[in-house]
């Protein structure tokens, strides 16, 4: 099932984007401050990230499937 991008993405941007303009800067500044004081943990095996926040149809699925099967291979 493919989903189409909501009208809005096409149109530009009103007096309701450049209102919240300034939360948006305010929750990146304080996302940003929490990401950096984080705990960072070491682990002993390689991590890959596959995707991002888009929900279905953009590939992660074999993406993951083909790193899986190409990492088995090598051991």
């Amino acid at each position: 099932m493919v989903s189409d991008a909501p009208p809005f993405w096409w149109t530009k941007a009103d007096w309701r984007a450049y209102a919240l303009s300034p939360v948006s800067w305010i929750y990146g500044r304080i996302s940003g401050s929490r990401m950096d004081r984080g705990k960072r943990t070491s682990i002993a095996v390689p991590v890959l990230c596959v995707g991002n926040f888009t929900v279905g149809g953009a590939g992660k699925t074999p993406t993951a499937i083909a790193l899986a099967r190409a990492a088995k291979a090598r051991g």
